[in-house]
């Protein structure tokens, strides 16, 4: 039995398929400890073939195949990963966003697993630019004590055990855990049952925001709070809980978690590095890198071509400069 295997989901498209063969080769070259572990890309839908074919050259490596989740909502789809063949024979399932690269030895996540079920890197932004149109109190979630309560069950005492220093005074600001999907760990013994409660609640939280609610009450509520939720008086206004509907499958990364009982931990921001000065304990060395566009500033599409590495590669954002350096070695391995 392996101890860890990597999984992503990617779309048969030029865009994912330079990704996923950075994900794969920056895995097998960079990842130290876990270099050799077992990782399968999982198409949805349909796989691009030379893609496959280059990934199953390499060792202990898989593609699969599965119809999609949704049409409506593209995030939740990365959850077709955790039914990927073969994950009872390993003790952790780690799934990764495909913009994901991996810079630096993974060994010393045995140490941070030790005695949990779960483990995931809190969601957050660079604390000196709030994302276009939102105030500097912004929140990731408003009223997310109101959505904790209602779907898991517990007590207001229980629930305040799950408070957290990293998500109080900074971003996202929700108090308790509210992760990004980008870099998620979960113990193989509890996969069936993690995997059918967050794509349930997934689905559930996705309907529950959406803007042309049925329920009348619903849709004027969405309305209303739309319209206060980047405002600086939304904390006094907005009624009930509130998210961005195509996140609704990483709000219910921690509700599951909770609502399950998982032993969980809250990672360093070096398992999943998106900026400096994020607040959420140990940045550096990174170990994996999270380079969605606003991030890094770097078109996805464009990950693979050399233009813009001299550029990173001279740049002070440690973040930049590691990603230029790893893309330049796969193309000179190629």
């Amino acid at each position: 039995m392996s101890r860890f295997h990597l999984v992503c989901t990617a779309e048969a498209t030029p865009k994912y398929c330079r990704m996923v063969r950075l994900w794969a080769w920056s895995l097998r070259n960079r990842a130290g400890a876990l270099a050799g572990s077992p990782l399968t890309v999982t198409f949805n839908d349909q796989a691009d073939e030379q893609t496959a074919q280059w990934l199953r050259r390499l060792p202990a490596a898989d593609v699969s195949i599965s119809p999609r989740i949704s049409r409506s909502h593209r995030e939740v789809n990365k959850y077709n990963a955790l039914w990927a063949p073969g994950l009872e024979n390993t003790e952790w399932v780690v799934l990764t966003d495909c913009d994901v690269a991996f810079i630096d030895d993974l060994g010393p996540i045995a140490d941070l697993l030790k005695d949990v079920d779960f483990a995931a890197v809190p969601e957050g932004h660079d604390p000196r630019n709030p994302p276009p149109g939102r105030p500097r109190n912004y929140k990731a979630i408003r009223n997310y004590e109101q959505l904790l309560l209602s779907e898991t069950g517990l007590s207001l005492e229980e629930l305040a055990t799950h408070r957290h220093p990293w998500f109080t005074d900074r971003w996202p600001c929700t108090t308790y855990p509210y992760f990004n999907g980008g870099f998620i760990a979960i113990r193989s013994s509890r996969l069936a049952e993690f995997r059918d409660a967050v794509l349930d609640m997934s689905r559930r939280l996705y309907r529950r925001a959406r803007r042309n609610h049925p329920n009348p009450l619903r849709f004027l509520q969405r309305f209303w709070n739309s319209r206060w939720d980047r405002t600086p008086w939304a904390d006094r206004f907005c009624i009930g809980p509130f998210f961005r509907q195509r996140y609704a499958d990483q709000v219910a990364l921690a509700v599951v978690a909770i609502k399950l009982g998982l032993r969980y931990r809250v990672l360093p921001h070096c398992w999943n590095w998106r900026t400096l000065g994020m607040g959420h304990g140990e940045e550096l060395p990174i170990r994996i890198i999270h380079y969605f566009e606003p991030a890094l500033g770097l078109p996805l599409d464009r990950i693979l071509d050399p233009a813009w590495i001299p550029t990173y590669a001279a740049s002070d954002n440690p973040g930049k400069k590691a990603l230029a350096e790893l893309v330049a070695e796969y193309r000179s391995s190629q």
